[in-house]
């Protein structure tokens, strides 16, 4: 079971990706946009953090700094659309994946089983 905290602006989004994770048994936190994220990062240690590319009032690179101001947690990005050079920018920044849009299950299963088990090592 891991801890996962998914930041998206979209409410339907969040719950619908939060509902197939806990069907795997993952403990999934939402948060709407990143200054609520920040909060519950604070507040809790995650095993991984998906987080949306643009949202108001925090956009989701800065939010990945701020975040990395105070954890190494695994952040991957999520976007519907991301040109190829700005996902290599954010590869290079750190994220361990840049998902797009409708989220591939299968990906993000592999990803949290990737993230989990080197977590173990």
């Amino acid at each position: 079971m891991a801890k996962i905290l998914i930041v998206d602006d979209e409410k339907m989004i969040c719950e619908a990706f939060q509902d197939v994770l806990r069907e795997e048994d993952h403990e999934v936190d939402i948060a709407l946009d990143g200054i609520e994220a920040l909060k519950m990062v604070d507040n809790k240690a995650y095993d991984l953090i998906f987080l949306d590319v643009l949202m108001p009032r925090m956009e989701g690179r800065e939010v990945f700094e701020a975040v990395r101001k105070k954890s190494e947690v695994p952040i991957a990005f999520m976007s519907g659309y991301m040109p190829r050079h700005k996902e290599k920018e954010v590869l290079l920044l750190g994220a361990v994946a840049c998902l797009r849009k409708p989220i591939d299950l299968h990906q993000v299963k592999g990803l949290i089983n990737t993230v989990t088990s080197g977590k173990s090592k």
